[in-house]
């Protein structure tokens, strides 16, 4: 389907072609002009009759090359119409994209939000079952994470995962590969350490029991 960009351009092309023709055509009644003058100016009857009609025609191409004129400037004015109503029509599509995205933006924002919420909840959740399990292990000898182990390796997790964001520049210090960690990382290697402990410890209850 042809659009009207391109029919403008059509219409503008196939006058500027027209007016190319009418400019050589002016050119060739010049010269014919020039070539018949001095023998219709000193009696030739014949030649008085063709310079006439080159009179004529050459009065008529100035008017017609004059209309030309006067139509390419309009054709140019019709192209420029189209090319800005499709700028805006494309500007208003583009618009709307970008009102989707912002949209896209603002439940992508609350999603960061949401789990920073959860991420301060399960942080001081944490911190909370070691300072309650610390008490409870005063005075049997069983490990217990202390509170720099956890300020420490947690804080190494958040800046491994903070490094993974668009934010990472803003990061102070990018870890090597070996100091990187997660937070599942450390909590599984103390599941770990306070199983075999306990586990120990049980053993050791038993025996007493035998």
């Amino acid at each position: 389907m042809t659009t009207e960009i391109e029919k403008a351009e059509q219409t503008l092309a196939t006058l500027q072609a027209k007016r190319a023709a009418c400019i050589k055509r002016g050119t060739d009644l010049a010269d014919e002009r020039a070539a018949v003058a001095l023998d219709a100016h000193t009696g030739d009857s014949k030649a008085a009759k063709r310079l006439a009609e080159i009179h004529g025609a050459i009065a008529t191409h100035g008017s017609e090359l004059a209309s030309i004129d006067a139509a390419i400037k309009a054709a140019g004015e019709q192209l420029q119409r189209a090319q800005a109503a499709a700028s805006q029509t494309q500007a208003r599509k583009v618009a709307r994209e970008l009102l989707k995205r912002a949209r896209v933006i603002v439940e992508h924002a609350r999603t960061l939000d949401d789990a920073n919420t959860i991420r301060v909840e399960a942080s001081r959740a944490i911190a909370d079952e070691l300072t309650e399990m610390r008490s409870l292990a005063h005075g049997i000898g069983l490990f217990v994470p202390s509170h720099d182990q956890f300020l420490a390796l947690g804080s190494r997790a958040d800046h491994t995962a903070g490094m993974q964001t668009p934010f990472a520049r803003e990061v102070a210090e990018h870890l090597p590969p070996r100091e990187r960690r997660t937070h599942s990382s450390y909590a599984v290697s103390w599941h770990a350490a306070i199983t075999k402990a306990v586990a120990a410890l049980v053993g050791e209850d038993k025996q007493e029991a035998a």
